[in-house]
């Protein structure tokens, strides 16, 4: 924990805490690792705080990813022009396998720390690529060593190996257990949780599917699956069918669902986690579910996905985000060639989805997503002051139109400071890019050596 004070002085505080709104001239001070107040003229009666200059910056909430694939972090750039069929067979049928937990845990930490980088503090991991225990373990570990807080989701495909997706179905790896009782036996460990990735109907069968939700629900453990993508219909509609649906879902993706199976995920108390990018490149659906969750009250955050092929940050998915919902809103209106009055969904709206909404979506809003005393000191600042963000207007609505990784100045996590100037610090910041590299031309290597 921090020894002294940390205070982030006169910056443009916007705290996403409906309660506290925008400090045009705000100071959020944090204390041991929690933020301790936040208004105007906020000043440490403690010696030796720290003041981080924030004038000219804006400050909100650190983001939330609430879905990607972290053990993909080195493979940036191998799948482009790709439906989720190539890559499916680029990443999951051709590198997966071919992953020691060296690898693993290279690309997890370099996928973790290029999020810290982006701005974001808290990140939902999809870890699908698990067949032996000592994967697992480096999993885990190098999200520890990033210093990022996350939900770790155990995923296959355990010792069965591609079989595990598909039939015949194989159970969830049993080292599921292992992992909760060696890596979280107090359902916290430092600044991470533990979830479980299932395969849903969509991947597996309906009695594997009984099996795995079982599992998972006698573990404690919140769920992740993936739903409603092209080609793949009727996954909620199932989870229906057998009984599973319930509040310690988070549903993936969602393009293709049906009113019904929106409405069943409403009714059940579930959350969506929407990944512009991916869904609309890799042609999971028409478009992302945004709207139809925040029509329904469904609680929703934004994700990355994988970055094979897309970008690594949240600012791009908010902005996609918000043109694919209100290109899908007015949709009707523009084949009629009518003129739009009036467009919803305000830059605000995203910016929630990314952070508050997010939060709300893992039920973790008690302890992140916005700047409110009492709750873990998170904290993303971006500079404001590079031209295509100076603007006149509201800075909420230049800031997701036009902000970017490179405009993140100043990442806080739990009150330590892991992004300073515009560059990562701490003990794994250069090594991690020095493992990453090394994995990638291992990778290649084995790759070669295969007939």
């Amino acid at each position: 924990m921090p020894q002294h004070d940390l205070l982030i002085s006169g910056g443009h505080v916007v705290t996403l805490d409906p309660g506290i709104g925008d400090l045009p001239h705000g100071d959020v001070l944090i204390r041991g690792g929690k933020i301790a107040a936040v208004g105007s003229g906020v000043a440490s009666p403690a010696p030796g705080a720290r003041v981080v200059e924030a004038r000219g910056r804006l400050v909100m909430p650190g983001l939330i990813d609430t879905h990607r694939h972290v053990w993909q972090g080195a493979l940036g750039g191998h799948t482009g022009q790709v439906s989720l069929s190539g890559y499916s067979g680029a990443v999951v049928a051709g590198l997966a396998s071919r992953y020691t937990p060296a690898d693993l845990y290279a690309g997890t930490l370099w996928g973790a720390l290029q999020a810290l980088d982006a701005g974001i503090t808290t990140i939902v991991d999809w870890s699908h690529n698990l067949p032996t225990p000592r994967h697992a373990d480096a999993n885990v570990r190098a999200l520890h060593d990033s210093g990022i807080r996350g939900v770790f989701l155990y995923g296959g495909p355990g010792p069965d190996g591609l079989a595990f997706f598909g039939i015949p179905a194989p159970q969830h790896p049993a080292d599921a257990r292992r992992a909760q009782a060696e890596h979280f036996p107090d359902g916290i460990s430092g600044r991470l949780r533990m979830g479980m990735a299932l395969r849903g109907p969509a991947f597996t069968t309906p009695e594997a599917t009984k099996n795995d939700f079982a599992f998972a629900r006698e573990l404690g453990l919140p769920i992740s699956v993936h739903v409603g993508m092209a080609g793949f219909p009727g996954s909620v509609a199932t989870l229906d069918k057998l009984g599973l649906l319930g509040p310690d879902i988070n549903h993936v993706h969602a393009n293709q669902l049906s009113d019904r199976e929106f409405g069943l995920i409403a009714d059940s108390g579930g959350s969506i986690s929407v990944s512009p990018s991916v869904e609309m490149l890799m042609a999971l659906g028409t478009y992302p579910a945004t709207g139809q969750a925040l029509a329904r009250g469904i609680a929703a955050g934004l994700g990355v996905d994988t970055t094979t092929g897309s970008g690594t940050d949240l600012f791009t998915e908010m902005r996609l985000a918000l043109a694919a919902e209100r290109s899908r809103a007015n949709a009707g209106a523009v084949s009629r060639e009518e003129a739009v009055e009036f467009v919803e969904l305000n830059q605000r709206d995203v910016l929630r989805l990314a952070t508050l909404d997010a939060a709300r979506a893992w039920h973790l809003d008690h302890e992140v997503g916005s700047l409110t005393p009492g709750k873990q000191a998170d904290v993303t600042i971006v500079d404001m002051r590079p031209s295509h963000l100076d603007g006149f207007g509201d800075p909420v609505t230049t800031l997701v139109m036009g902000a970017g990784t490179a405009d993140v100045e100043t990442v806080v996590v739990g009150g330590e400071i892991v992004k300073s100037g515009g560059a990562l610090i701490g003990p794994f910041a250069a090594r991690a890019r020095e493992l990453m590299h090394q994995s990638r031309a291992d990778l290649r290597g084995r790759a070669q050596e295969m007939p």
